[in-house]
């Protein structure tokens, strides 16, 4: 079936739906994106609703601009949140210019006093240039300093980092409200960022969303802030995976860094 703006509007909700219940990102009307990924269905107010989230839709929409696409179109919002071909089309010129002149200033209108600001995306841009990609994990993890702090700080920010970042898991065990997954998770190992080994976690998932019907041991799932978002195609798994290591790439190239960014 041909993906719409529905798909790429669903897609997108189901990713920013639990930051947005924790508080992180977006206005609070998560009960309006609940009840339309429950429903399948897409209204102009819960468009609305998605375009206000401070960090993801500036992204989306310059990702739609770079293609000469809708923001919502389902490549799009796949880009941002999973990975796909479209985030190669991306000016890197223009991709430094954003997050400098539109995400900073949108952070600030929303009252976030911390994230990627002017002189932070300087640095990333200078040391990592043409690579730089406007994926989500990019956000959470290009502005990474592992040397600073106490242990205990630092692994408070690892925690934060990895519950943050989209991740992926293979469904083991399909229970009533959680499934039991394998998914690699964020280490510090000899002081640069990686990712494990897959390890057991169990992760919690909305059995009334219709895209998790049938879910079942061998599938795929993409992971945000310990809830399963959606299920992976073999293509979207690969996509996650390779931009996932691009940004674990950008971040441990800022080693000595003091900005910090704060999930979202």
């Amino acid at each position: 079936m041909k993906a719409t703006r529905d798909d790429g509007a669903l897609l997108y909700a189901s990713h920013a739906l639990q930051p947005n219940s924790l508080g992180y990102c977006g206005p609070d009307e998560n009960r309006k994106i609940l009840e339309a990924l429950h429903e399948s269905s897409v209204s102009e107010g819960l468009i609305s609703t998605l375009t206000r989230f401070e960090a993801a839709y500036p992204f989306v929409k310059m990702i739609a601009e770079s293609s000469g696409r809708k923001a919502f179109d389902r490549k799009v919002t796949e880009a941002y949140w999973i990975g796909n071909s479209l985030l190669e089309a991306v000016n890197p010129a223009e991709f430094y210019q954003f997050t400098k002149n539109v995400l900073g200033p949108s952070r600030r209108r929303a009252g976030k006093r911390e994230g990627m600001t002017s002189a932070s995306s300087a640095s990333v841009f200078k040391k990592f240039g043409e690579k730089a990609r406007p994926h989500h994990t990019f956000y959470v993890m290009a502005l990474h300093d592992n040397s600073q702090g106490s242990p205990e700080v630092e692994r408070k920010i690892l925690g934060l980092m990895d519950s943050c970042r989209v991740s992926w898991g293979k469904v083991l065990v399909a229970k009533k409200s959680t499934l039991v997954v394998e998914r690699p998770s964020l280490e510090v190992s000899g002081g640069r960022l990686a990712l494990t080994p897959p390890v057991r976690a169990e992760v919690r998932f909305d059995p009334a969303i219709p895209s998790f019907a049938g879910i079942a041991p061998g599938d795929h799932v993409s992971i945000h802030w310990n809830f399963a978002s959606s299920r992976l195609t073999p293509t979207q798994l690969k996509g996650l995976e390779k931009y996932t290591g691009l940004a674990i790439d950008v971040a441990n190239s800022q080693q000595g860094k003091k900005s910090r960014p704060r999930p979202d």
